[in-house]
């Protein structure tokens, strides 16, 4: 291959014939056009700590000799540097390669959610929460990597679900960022570093005050409204409910304060008749919540248990858990009934409420509610107090007395025979 040193001008590159050749630049030492059998092409040539290195710049036809020139420079400059450009293309091309194998490691939001779900112990309403999330409010950003998903989107599409129902709105914005925030530390690269973005786009709410305010519910029924509410519970007639399933849960939740959830599936080992003692676990933090039954309440699942076989207190043969499941039409019904509109979380309210007025110490009453702590998490002296389960007992057969008036000792009663 013969080697020349011209002046290098477009003119001269493009009547070169394709013989192999270098063509050594007369002005800009170190840049040459190479001349093969296929192609022209520009490079430079210098030697980089004692070791001559050959650059390929371009393709003439790909690039001008005006921009192949400023390349050069720019080479030139880094290899009087003592560094090699090619080196330095080889580590880009790792680097590169490197990112797209990052990119590709990282999940898209839907397969994050399903990671999520999969490997999360989630109870099954939460689990609902999370698939309307994934699925109706964020279905257009599935196939987008987690890390794609912007302030600017967090932003648009709070802004656009409020439109819908601000508590929806604040409820998807906070599931996805547990989503973010979980799949931070779930996908990790080879490093053991993280793959994603470790900033949580949705404090971008934060940052511009636009959750939104929503007003914590309160109600709960009266004991002025307690007379009709009850009246309309015992006299409730339910089609198919030989067994009183549903007036019976709606009475356990009332007189436990229990949630719905937890009351929904609660299994006849929760219930001990000999001690007359129920258990729920609590959600929030898994511990067993235990009360001594009221006198009525003892009675109620006593009946239950010499007229059920299922495994669970409240069953349901159409369910696929085996227990009833948020029997809001029943709800509606008893509504109508008496004109008490309530909430099956409206009962644990007035139970609380209840609780809260009976002339008892405040750790009988933090038992009652199981509530562990005081709202300034500063009460050390609940660990060390024990309430005796006689003073417990007093407080539920009081409740009893106020939520079921003169049809406690009626009930009691027709309870006993059936």
């Amino acid at each position: 291959m013969s080697s020349q040193r011209v002046k290098l001008t477009k003119s001269f590159i493009d009547q070169l014939e394709l013989v192999p050749s270098i063509y050594r630049d007369s002005e800009l030492i170190g840049f040459a056009v190479r001349v093969n059998v296929n192609y022209k092409s520009y490079i430079v040539e210098k030697k980089v700590l004692g070791k001559t290195v050959r650059s390929t710049i371009g393709l003439h036809g790909n690039i001008t000799l005006v921009q192949a020139r400023e390349i050069a420079r720019e080479k030139l400059l880094l290899m009087s540097q003592g560094i090699n450009p090619n080196e330095e293309k080889r580590k880009r091309i790792v680097e590169e390669d490197e990112r797209i194998n990052t990119e590709k490691q990282k999940p898209t939001v839907k397969a994050a959610f399903d990671n999520y779900l999969n490997l999360k112990s989630l109870k099954p309403r939460t689990v609902q929460d999370y698939i309307i999330v994934r699925d109706k409010y964020l279905a257009d950003w599935h196939n987008f990597k987690l890390d794609e998903v912007s302030g600017k989107m967090i932003q648009e599409k709070h802004a656009e679900l409020s439109q819908r129902s601000k508590a929806q709105a604040n409820m998807a914005m906070r599931v996805f960022s547990a989503i973010y925030n979980f799949s931070v530390e779930h996908y990790l690269g080879e490093d053991d570093q993280p793959l994603l973005v470790p900033y949580n786009p949705t404090k971008t709410l934060s940052a511009r005050k636009v959750w939104n305010k929503i007003k914590r519910r309160k109600t709960y029924i009266n004991e002025d409204q307690l007379s009709d509410w009850i009246r309309a519970i015992f006299e409730y007639q339910d089609r198919g409910q030989a067994l009183e399933t549903n007036r019976d849960f709606i009475l356990t939740l009332i007189l436990t304060g229990f949630r719905r959830d937890e009351c929904e599936s609660l299994p006849w080992s929760s219930i001990d008749l000999k001690y007359g003692t129920i258990t729920s676990i609590d959600p929030k933090n898994a511990e067993p919540h235990m009360l001594p039954m009221g006198e009525f309440l003892l009675e109620l699942m006593k009946k239950r248990r010499r007229n059920i076989q299922s495994e669970f207190v409240f069953p349901s043969a159409k369910s696929q858990s085996g227990h009833i499941v948020n029997i809001s039409k029943v709800r509606s019904k008893i509504n109508d009934l008496c004109a008490v509109k309530f909430t099956f979380h409206d009962l644990r309210r007035t139970f609380g409420s209840i609780a809260e007025g009976l002339d008892y110490g405040h750790y009988t009453i933090k038992r009652l509610l199981n509530h562990k702590k005081d709202s300034d998490d500063n009460d050390m002296t609940s660990e060390y107090i024990q309430v005796s389960d006689k003073r417990l007992y007093e407080a539920m057969n009081e409740i009893e007395d106020i939520v079921l008036k003169h049809y406690k000792a009626e009930f009691i009663e027709k309870l006993k025979q059936q």
